[in-house]
């Protein structure tokens, strides 16, 4: 293959690209997607300067890494090859990063910028023998590179030392399901471990005598590859695990005990966990595109910062909370020492014990809405909580809650989650009782089993998480100049929030278009488009999208937070949120796609007629097109329509029953070429606001649904007035673009008429099958002006 890379050749390529796909000749049509599969090594210590190979797909012509660790500096070495110049003082932690290339910018990968020293894996050190001799207090950047593969190393530590071991894999975004194996001089296995921190393994070692000790990293099922890469950590300096609250209120400063590993001075005196107290005054406002910590998709819900401590490996993770913050108490096990709690607040509790029991007290009044809700999982703790409402004695069970089990982001972006949240109401004034416990709590102790409950009104609330399109492959989000592109939107409701909710972009680069789009009321969902100008200036960089709400005069602005798949093909769901929403421009493209919907205030039980345009910018015929609906309410009727063959126009329509509440939506409108490979292009967003029916039409069951060429057949049906109406009501056969082979004589009817018949006539030359969205239109008056509309589909098939 020859790549020609100017801009002149670019276009060339791409034009060649579009025609041959739209006439169904085996091309690609759009740029490849860049994905981005490893960054090695896969950290950095802050301070210093290293050289990072990246690999993956579509990352041709590569001139930049982007993140969002503070004044990094990038300098290329060659195509695949960077050096990466990593500032001191950079907080430690977790960070993107994203190649930029001639197809845009890529998905992410996860960077560890460290304050340990750093050293490179040396093979061979597959068995003891050969074993890697590594110093304390220094980070190994290893891989197992093949399916059996082992990786040895050897350090040397004195009696009375901690020395953690920890490999970091699944939180660096690695395919690597690591086992961790320590053993002494001697070759006994002194610890093993295959899971603390979610799949990552660590070990936490006493030294029992001066020595040198192994330490061993494989698979748990033995596989290998150039994705199953990882961090060993050997460390003998503070680690912070959790806290004590673990959520504090927002802006307030608050006294809080920090646990962990080797947080005090001298020589440890056996495996417990450590704790200091440090007092902190958590941030104003949150951002989760500034945690450099892995965030899975189920903690688009949790409000936190996170909080270096000094001489630490990492950061911690603490809670955020607009009310007031209760620790719980030590003595409340049975329900007659439930502890008192008042409205609103959270509770920071810890279930250590493997059966323990949490019972709080709390006074409502009858009908009084109180929300429940649990944080666990979703704060990285080991815990499976239980929550159940009960009684004053804390005999009869009220109200049992449940995890979200509903996945808003597939096998992409997975936000289901076992912590039990709902909402309850008050059978009656009264003292109550809320239980929480650990269903997974097992027979050990373990004091990391930390959870949050939070007691509220039923305040609204939600959040928003922005995942790419693509279902099957991670992805960026690359507009080519003169085109568009498209990115889903999640919405996480909460606390009762059901109206609609306004997404908008903000802070554009020059160039970029992106108009606010509606996600409806009690809908999940939308599409956001983004348009690039033809001549776009060249931009890599984040984008700022921010939703609105309204419920009963309470205003609600939420960040929109980003979210990528992390690896496809995997037996499971893999998801994580992002630092930032991927924006680049990429070459121009020459087609684009056009809808101009004929209303934009429409009534329920109604058709909404989209008028489509391809605009072609490349000589040749086009193939056939089909049409579909993208983003609509869940209720409304999609269907597919066909654009023919070298044609550039085209219609497609939407019926929205009166099941679907009234309000603001938008969606799209989704061409795709017929053949494979296939071109995919949406159109820019279009926004109706639906009005409740005032007519709502039935065709009679014993309607004809064919009629043959030249004969006549009557369309029975009914009109019901809703809503106060009761004004004339016209009826006409219609079709988007004009009835073709059929003549219908409207009717109309007024007073308390809601029936009637359509006479309608098929001309001898009427082309023969299926009219696309024919239909019965009723129109109601208002002193002679139409203001209100009723449609039904017509299924009427025109035979010899």
């Amino acid at each position: 293959m020859i790549r020609v890379f100017t801009n002149v050749g670019l276009r060339l390529r791409l034009t060649a690209c579009f025609l041959l796909v739209w006439m169904n000749a085996p091309a690609r049509a759009q740029l490849p997607n860049p994905v981005l599969h490893t960054v090695l090594p896969a950290g950095g210590q802050a301070g210093t300067s290293l050289i990072v190979a990246v690999d993956g797909t579509g990352l041709d012509g590569l001139r930049d890494i982007r993140s969002i660790i503070p004044r990094l500096t990038v300098k290329k070495i060659d195509a695949k090859r960077f050096s990466l110049d990593i500032p001191a003082g950079t907080p430690t932690g977790v960070y993107d990063l994203r190649a930029v290339g001639l197809h845009g910018m890529s998905s992410p990968r996860a960077f560890f910028v460290g304050n340990r020293a750093e050293t490179a894996e040396l093979e061979p050190n597959d068995t003891f023998d050969t074993a890697q001799q590594v110093r304390l207090d220094v980070v190994v950047n290893g891989r197992i590179e093949k399916p059996g593969d082992v990786d040895c190393y050897k350090f040397k530590a004195k009696a009375g030392q901690r020395v953690v071991v920890e490999c970091l894999a699944e939180r660096i975004d690695s395919k690597l399901r690591a086992v961790l194996e320590v053993n002494d001089a001697d070759g006994k296995r002194l610890a093993a471990n295959r899971g603390y921190a979610g799949i990552d393994p660590l070990v936490d070692l006493l030294v029992p005598a001066d020595g040198t000790y192994f330490v061993k990293v494989f698979d748990l099922s033995y596989l290998g590859s150039a994705a199953h890469f990882y961090r060993l950590d050997i460390d003998t300096k503070p680690r912070v695990e959790f806290t004590v609250p673990c959520v504090v209120t927002r802006g307030k400063s608050t006294k809080l005990k920090l646990f962990g590993r080797n947080l005090l001075p001298g020589p440890a005196k056996s495996l417990a966990l450590d704790s200091v107290e440090v007092e902190i005054t958590p941030p104003g406002v949150h951002w989760h595109d500034r945690i450099p910590l892995p965030l899975r998709p189920a903690q688009v819900t949790v409000d936190a910062f996170a909080y270096h401590h000094p001489g630490s490996h990492a950061p911690v993770l603490i809670g955020v909370t607009d009310v007031s913050v209760i620790v719980g108490a030590s003595d409340h096990e049975v329900p007659e020492r439930a502890q008192e709690i008042t409205v609103p607040c959270e509770v920071s509790g810890q279930l250590a014990e493997g059966d323990q029991r949490h019972w709080y007290a709390v006074r409502a009044r009858r009908g009084e809405v109180l929300w429940l809700e649990t944080f666990g999982a979703r704060i990285g703790s080991p815990v499976d909580l239980d929550l159940a409402v009960l009684d004053p004695l804390g005999k009869n069970e009220l109200l049992k809650f449940f995890g979200t089990v509903e996945n808003l982001g597939g096998y992409r972006f997975p936000t289901a989650h076992p912590d039990p949240a709902g909402r309850w109401v008050a059978p009656a004034d009264g003292r109550y009782l809320i239980l929480v416990r650990n269903l997974i709590g097992g027979p050990n102790r373990d004091p990391r089993r930390i959870y949050r409950l939070s007691v509220q009104r039923e305040d609204p609330d939600f959040y928003l998480a922005v995942v790419s399109r693509k279902t099957d492959q991670p992805a960026g989000l690359n507009v080519m100049r003169g085109g568009r592109e498209a990115l889903e939107v999640l919405a996480v409701r909460r606390r009762g929030l059901s109206g609609p909710i306004r997404v908008a972009a903000e802070k554009l680069p020059p160039g970029i278009q992106c108009s606010d789009i509606w996600i409806g009321p009690g809908q999940d969902r939308g599409i956001v488009v983004l348009s690039a100008a033809r001549d776009c200036p060249e931009f890599a960089g984040g984008l700022n999208l921010t939703g609105y709400a309204d419920m009963n005069g309470t205003k609600i602005k939420r960040p929109a937070q980003g979210g990528t798949m992390i690896w496809p093909g995997q037996p499971t769901p893999s998801g994580r949120l992002t630092q930032e929403i991927p924006l680049a421009t990429t070459a121009e493209a020459n087609i684009l796609l056009t809808a101009s919907p004929a209303e934009a205030v429409i009534d329920q039980e109604s058709v909404l007629d989209v008028a489509v345009d391809i605009e072609q910018r490349f000589e040749g015929p086009l193939g056939p097109v089909h049409l579909k609906g993208v983003g609509l309410p869940r209720l409304a009727i999609n269907a597919i329509a066909t654009i023919p063959a070298g044609k550039t126009k085209g219609w497609i329509s939407f019926f929205f029953p009166a099941s679907l509440p009234p309000g603001p939506y938008t969606f799209v409108v989704q061409a795709e070429s017929i053949g494979k490979p296939g071109v995919t292009l949406v159109s820019n967003p279009i926004t109706v606001n639906i009005r409740p029916a005032r007519i709502v039409l039935e065709m009679d069951p014993n309607t004809p649904r064919k009629i043959a060429r030249g004969k006549i057949i009557q369309l029975a049906y009914t009109a019901e007035r809703k809503h106060g109406f009761i004004g004339k009501i016209h009826t006409e056969l219609v079709a988007p673009g004009g009835v073709v082979g059929l003549r219908a004589r409207g009717v109309t009817f007024v007073g308390q008429t809601d029936s009637g018949s359509l006479q309608v006539i098929a001309t001898e030359d009427a082309p023969l099958g299926r009219h696309q969205f024919l239909r019965l239109d009723a129109v109601g008056t208002v002193e002679d002006q139409p203001v209100y509309r009723g449609s039904r589909f017509v299924e009427l098939e025109i035979t010899e």
